[in-house]
């Protein structure tokens, strides 16, 4: 209870700066609850130390392991769960307003009681920032793109439509060049027809003719 009302005053005064120290054993759990509003983005960092009897101080110990949890208490919902080395960083966003819980573990110390070699201190850095706007902004960004590759593909589709028209009208064109080729060749040959019929026919009454004159 001592080292819990200890706690809770350190987090008060650690509410103003969000910066706090508090020592643990190896594997012990610790917890502490921040008001957060909707949307909000919480980042820090950590780092830990082991105390070292033999050197009478707080030394790294790279052997450490520290595992981190956010839980929205309102929601049931686990928003952060992430492992690390001896110091890292972290970050969640509040996905609802209300009161969350963050709490740390380490792993790794050596063994010993309370103030010997197994006790570590966990120094945390917490930061509460605006809405999580670079998500948003993400978001948004990717809606833009979005937005931008519908009205490409409905261009898209608009080009495939007036290609297959294109198409068809000159299929439509062809057909009708054809025809008229056709056409011209038919006439050509029908007016040859009859240019040499008529030949024939003047050929014929010109030699009657100078057959009844008896020029012939």
């Amino acid at each position: 209870m001592l080292r819990s009302a200890l706690l809770l005053a350190i987090l008060a005064i650690a509410s103003l700066t969000n910066a706090l120290h508090f020592y643990l054993r190896d594997g012990e759990q610790q917890c502490f609850l921040e008001e957060l509003p909707k949307g909000f983005l919480v980042t820090g960092h950590y780092k830990t130390e082991e105390w070292r009897e033999a050197e009478k101080r707080y030394i790294e110990n790279p052997g450490i392991a520290v595992s981190m949890t956010a839980d929205d208490n309102d929601a049931l919902h686990r928003v952060m769960n992430q492992k690390g080395g001896h110091q890292g960083k972290f970050s969640f966003t509040a996905g609802n307003a209300g009161e969350h819980t963050i709490c740390v573990q380490a792993h790794g110390a050596q063994a010993g009681g309370w103030l010997s070699s197994s006790v570590v201190k966990f120094t945390l850095d917490i930061g509460i920032g605006e809405a999580d706007d670079g998500g948003r902004a993400a978001i948004e960004k990717i809606k833009d793109i979005s937005e931008k590759i519908r009205v490409l593909n409905a261009q898209l589709e608009e080009i495939k439509v007036e290609q297959k028209y294109q198409r068809e009208r000159e299929l439509e064109f062809d057909a009708a060049t054809s025809s008229i080729k056709r056409r011209v060749i038919y006439w050509a040959f029908v007016q040859l027809a009859i240019v040499a019929g008529v030949c024939f026919w003047q050929l014929r009454h010109l030699r009657r003719f100078f057959e009844a004159k008896k020029l012939v």
